[in-house]
Parts: C-alpha cells; structure tokens; sequence
C-alpha cells in the first residue's frame, strides 16, 4: 500500500498551491489592467497630437503647407523612442505629405475613415519589431490627418510588471513551502503531544491524560473531549474489573460448597436415599449458579442498549398492573399491602419484556425488604413529557452511605446482605431504564422506607 504524505507536507502543498493560484489570478489581473491603461495612455497622447495638427490644419483651411513646419518641430521635439510619424492625405486618400516613422511604414487611411463611418479610427501595425505601432487616423478639412507611434515605452511597463510576477513566483513560492511548512508542524505540535501521549495509554495506565494548551482552541476541544472519554473508559475498565471479581467472588463459595459435597459423597460409602440427598442439593446450588449466571448475561445485554426495532408501543399501565398482579401473591404471603396509583392509558415506546423485568425487580426489592405489616406503593405520573414511576415502601431504608453504591453489580448495603438476591436486581434496573433514554433514582432513610423512581421520556 502506498504511503500517504504526512499532514504536515500536505498542508504545505495546499498552501503552497492556494498561494500559486491565488497569485496567478492576481498576477493576470493586474497584468491585463495595466496593459489596457498602458494601451489607453499610448491611444491619448498620439490621438492629442493627432488632433492638434489636424486642427492647425482646419485652422489654415486645409493648406498644408502651413502645418508641414509645425509637424516638423513636433517630430524633432520627440523623445527619439516615441518614433513619432505623420501622413496628410488629399480628400482622394493620396498621401501628400510624409514624415517621421510614416516614412519606413506608410500606412493607408481605414476604409471606414474614407466612407465616413468614423471621425477617428487607431490600429495597430506589426511591422517586424518588438513593439507595434499605433497609427490614429482623423478626418480633417480637405483630408486626413494620419499618426503614428511606436508603443515600445508604454507596452514595456505592462511587461515589466509581468516579468516581475514571473521572476518572483519562484522565489515567493519557495518562501511560502518554507514557511508553511514550519507554520504546519508548528501547527500540528498537540497532535504528536497526543499522539505520543495516547501510545503511553494501556489498560494498566488509563490515568494518563492528553495535555492542552489553554487556548481554547478546535484543538484543546478535542484533547478535552479524548480526556473526557479516556474517565469514561478508566470508569468502564474499573467496573468492569470489580464486575469481574465480584463474580468470581460470587461463583467461588457455591462452587466450592459442590465441590466439597460431590467429594464427600463420592469418598464415603452411601445408600440410595442418601446419594438422592446429595443430587438433590447438588441440583439446589446448580440452580443457584445458574441464576447467577443469568442475571450476569441479563446485565451485560442491557448494557448494550435497546435496538431500535426492539421499540414498540407499550401501554405502561397495563403493564404495571401485570406486575403488580404477578406480585400480589407474594406480597399478600408477606403481610404487604400493595396499592397502585397507575391511572390507564398510558403509553411510551419500548421492549415489553425489559420494561416488565425493570418494574418487577423494583416491586422484588421492595415487598422483600418491607415487613409484615407495611405497605408498598406504585405511583405513576406524568410532567413535561416525563413520565415518572415511583415504588415506594415503608421498609428498613438503606442507610445514606450505601446509595452512592447500590447499583453496583453484587453490592449489598449492610442491612440487607443476609437478604436472598446476588446484588444484580437494582444494576439490571437502572441499565433498562437507561436503555430507555430514562434514568432510576433512588432517595431513602433508615426506619423510614425507601422510594425508587423510573423516569422515561414519552417519545423515547
């Protein structure tokens, strides 16, 4: 594969070519005006000498002979390169008199000047040299007026800023790769920084942060948003690493507890009754793990969000009053009273299932730590498209240092460990109701219950 240029040489080329045709554009510009005034210039001073001798020539009534002395001192008072030529011409276009660059390049009066269509008519001649000449011819009394001028003096000044831009582009182009080149690297300076910065970053050393320059500018912008994401991924490597050993924790005293019963039981002689016993235990702890290790698969695959297909309308009413007939059996067993406060009719868009196991394991927690004789509430409400579900019992609480942490995978506060439960009902809660564009929030005091609530947007 073919190596790309650096950044650094590309940025120079593109300047560098931005500037060539940014400068040739003005170069052609300029180039042409100053040739169409210098050209403009050479037309006005021939046409005023023209003009000048056509109206001694009126003035003495088309004698030419009066003008011939005046054309004279006017050619031998020019400036030797204007190479200034003068023509009369009888009123048959006949030249009567001659002189001046006239003489080595006469020149015939313009068919248009002869039929009368035109007063004045200037053309230009090519006779050889490296400048033409401009003949301005005039109809005058009795005939025609005819001069001419060599355009050396006036073409060359439009070619000297020509050559000029043609022998700087190089040199100018040369400064500008240079300079741009510098400008670029300097440019470019954070970038390497963050680069060499990010080929430190591991999963050992994710505490590693890409500096900034304090200028606020597109750069700093985006070395802040890597940092903010580098805390995100540090978060999500950390809890991944407590997950991992939580789980580990989690799986090791029951698997364990197996190991040592099927030891037992297969070092020791023992009837029927007893190896039926011991399977059946056995089984007990499998289901045990097996739950675990659900719950575990369940919390990974509502970390992953809900896809947009998986989005259908769900009447949350209903579904609440489902979940809360599903649990009335168990609250009632419990000594419980469940209240619902749900309305009807009510719908957001979303997975039927994921939103039925979110409000199950809030009902779950909550009837399980509320005792015999409290009561749990369901409460459902709607503010500013917000829609709000509040479970809410009058339970043991959950003491104010324990919340920031209750939704950690296999957390268990300190007056609920010897609860049944792995710690993953509240994680997998949250994780749904965020999958949802919601968020659950919790508030509680010890002695005085606590109240989980689900807040989802209606247009999720």
């Amino acid at each position: 594969m073919r190596r790309r240029l650096s950044i650094g040489v590309e940025w120079t080329l593109r300047y560098t070519l931005a500037l060539l045709v940014t400068v040739s554009i003005f170069a052609i510009v300029t180039y042409s005006e100053v040739a169409r005034r210098t050209e403009r210039d050479a037309t006005l001073v021939l046409g005023l000498q023209v003009a000048e001798v056509a109206e001694a020539l009126r003035q003495a009534e088309g004698d030419t002979e009066v003008v011939r002395e005046s054309i004279e001192r006017r050619i031998a008072s020019a400036e030797s390169d204007l190479k200034l030529g003068f023509a009369l011409f009888d009123a048959e276009a006949r030249p009567v008199f001659v002189r001046g660059s006239l003489e080595r390049y006469p020149t015939a009066v313009p068919d248009e000047i002869q039929s009368g269509e035109e007063d004045e008519v200037t053309h230009q001649i090519e006779v050889g040299e490296n400048y033409p000449y401009l003949v301005t011819t005039f109809s005058s009394e009795g005939g025609y007026v005819q001069g001419a001028l060599y355009s050396r003096r006036f073409v060359r000044n439009a070619r000297d800023v020509r050559d000029i831009y043609l022998y700087s582009m190089p040199v100018l182009l040369v400064l500008t790769a240079g300079l741009g080149y510098l400008l670029a690297r300097r440019s470019l300076r954070p970038i390497r920084e963050m680069n060499r910065t990010a080929r430190r970053i591991s999963g050992t050393h994710l505490d590693e942060k890409i500096p900034t320059t304090g200028s606020g500018d597109e750069l700093d912008e985006l070395a802040a948003t890597l940092n903010d994401m580098l805390v995100r991924i540090a978060g999500g490597v950390d809890r991944m690493r407590r997950f991992s050993g939580n789980a580990a924790h989690e799986l090791r005293t029951p698997l364990n507890a197996l190991r040592s019963r099927l030891e037992v039981t297969l070092e020791q002689p023992r009837d029927a009754e007893e190896v039926r016993k011991a399977l059946a235990e056995t089984a007990q702890e499998v289901e045990g793990l097996a739950h675990v290790v659900n719950s575990m698969m369940r919390l990974a695959q509502s970390e992953t969000g809900l896809a947009p297909e998986q989005k259908i309308p769900v009447d949350l009413s209903s579904l609440l009053h489902e979940v809360s007939d599903f649990f009335a059996p168990l609250a009632e067993e419990a000594e419980v009273t469940l209240e619902l406060q749900v309305g009807s009719g009510v719908e957001i868009p979303g997975d039927p299932a994921w939103l039925h196991e979110l409000f199950a394991n809030l009902l779950d927690n909550a009837i399980k730590y509320t005792p015999a004789g409290g009561r749990v509430q369901v409460r459902l409400s709607s503010e500013e498209g917000i829609l709000s579900v509040e479970v809410a019992d009058d339970g043991v609480g959950i003491e104010a240092s324990d919340l920031p942490s209750i939704f950690q995978p296999f957390h268990r506060v300190g007056n609920r460990s010897e609860a049944p439960g792995v710690g993953l009902g509240l994680p997998i809660a949250r994780e749904i109701a965020r999958a949802h564009g919601g968020e659950l929030q919790v508030e509680s005091r010890i002695g005085e219950g606590t109240t989980l609530t689900v807040r989802l947007p209606e247009d999720a």
